[in-house]
């Protein structure tokens, strides 16, 4: 953990920024090609369902976390 944080230090605060909006986009893609004609998103199992719902709210969070790291950065520095 004590690295990343060191990586993101070095990173500028529009990189850092885009990192973070990419990864919400990227996200976004997934869980839009994922819906059926219902609307509703449909999973192998449940347990996979689970676990990928559950990775892309963390994903999202920490994408979360950059961009306001970032727009902090430009405000602040």
């Amino acid at each position: 953990m004590e690295t990343l944080v060191k990586i993101f230090y070095g990173l500028s605060c529009s990189a850092i920024f885009f990192i973070g909006l990419g990864i919400r986009l990227i996200i976004g893609m997934r869980q839009f090609n994922r819906r059926g004609l219902g609307g509703l998103q449909h999973f192998n199992n449940y347990f996979a369902g689970l676990i990928i719902l559950f990775m892309e709210w963390v994903l999202k969070w920490a994408a979360t976390v950059l961009i306001i790291w970032s727009a902090w950065g430009w405000w602040f520095r």
